[in-house]
């Protein structure tokens, strides 16, 4: 039966899209982007292949949507940050990456993909253009109102938050190292807090 001129069910297919982006992210931390098939992807999603690529055309389709989708929680987690009334306690609370080892290691494997595939490099490129733009605004409201010192510039603290951020990731992907909100903290006093 035609499905034309049928509504369509947009709860429907969203609950849909979730699964298979699940199921998907399931496979990729077991065998990484290139080792996970699209039947792989589409049994532990539980649909049909031919479901999957109505949904999504292609692996590197599928794996496009979930680095956006990893990229636009980083921006959201910035604007959580951005929109704090205590915005050092809030950027403390957003990098807590140790409850997240599954994002970490999805993280760091977009960013491996990027070295390899032009669509992933060109996504991760503009989207920490804009991270790094928000996260220099954010540093320098900071600066403007007194709230940090002014001994480095917006674009230096947020280069060296994002090192240690990106360095923690690593780690927590690749070992049990543990996240520690106390050497966060003093991280963050030591770089934000002017030298006497």
């Amino acid at each position: 039966m035609s499905n034309v001129g049928r509504p369509v069910n947009h709860a429907a297919r969203e609950a849909k899209t979730e699964k298979i982006i699940n199921g998907a992210i399931q496979c990729f931390l077991k065998k990484g982007f290139h080792g996970a098939g699209m039947a792989e992807i589409s049994r532990k999603a539980g649909v049909s292949q031919a479901n999957l690529y109505q949904y999504f055309a292609s692996k590197n389709e599928l794996i496009l949507e979930i680095a956006k989708r990893y990229f636009s929680r980083d921006m959201d987690a910035l604007r959580r940050v951005e929109s704090a009334s205590d915005f050092q306690a809030a950027l403390e609370q957003e990098a807590y990456l140790t409850d997240d080892k599954t994002g970490t290691i999805m993280y760091m494997e977009i960013l491996a993909e990027s070295s390899r595939n032009p669509d992933i490099k060109r996504l991760v490129l503009e989207s920490s253009k804009n991270l790094y733009s928000v996260s220099c605004s954010i540093f320098k409201k900071a600066q403007e109102s007194g709230a940090i010192g002014r001994h480095l510039t917006p674009e230096q603290i947020t280069h060296f938050i994002f090192s240690y951020i990106d360095g923690l990731s690593c780690h927590i992907a690749t070992t049990d190292t543990e996240y520690s909100s106390e050497l966060f903290r003093l991280f963050m006093q030591t770089l934000l807090k002017p030298t006497t």
